[in-house]
């Protein structure tokens, strides 16, 4: 696993990045988040990284915070869920905002409305 890449930036196009690390140019996908943060091309970088590896590639994740990475690593845990569609969820909101996801402004916990449970969907259809 490679949990750390630190180097010069050499190129940013979102959500990828290029960077130089003991003379190896990695390319590092990172959420906007951590996109934003980026240092200007050219200055050091230091992320912490997630290696996903595929029969026909192998992928680097990139963070600037362990809470990043983490909420990657547990998002890459639900049935479904990829390296891909992660690294959009944490593109659209923080580490913060993800944790909260099921409270309502106010501390109040979603509930779910009528109609919502497929219980309720299947009588609907009936």
């Amino acid at each position: 696993m490679i949990g750390r890449i630190s180097g010069v930036l050499l190129e940013k196009h979102p959500p990828q990045i290029l960077v130089e690390a003991a003379g190896v140019g990695y390319e590092v996908e990172v959420p906007m988040s951590t996109f934003y943060n980026l240092p200007a091309t050219g200055e050091r970088v230091a992320l912490l990284t997630h290696l996903v590896v595929r029969e026909d590639a192998h992928l680097l994740y990139g963070f600037a915070t362990d809470s990043e990475r983490r909420a990657f690593r547990q998002l890459l845990k639900i049935s479904g869920v990829g390296p891909r569609i992660a690294l959009a969820v944490l593109s659209g909101m923080s580490v913060g905002e993800l944790v909260r996801g099921g409270r309502r402004p106010g501390g109040r916990a979603a509930r779910p409305r009528p109609g919502d449970r497929q219980e309720d969907r299947g009588a609907a259809a009936a």
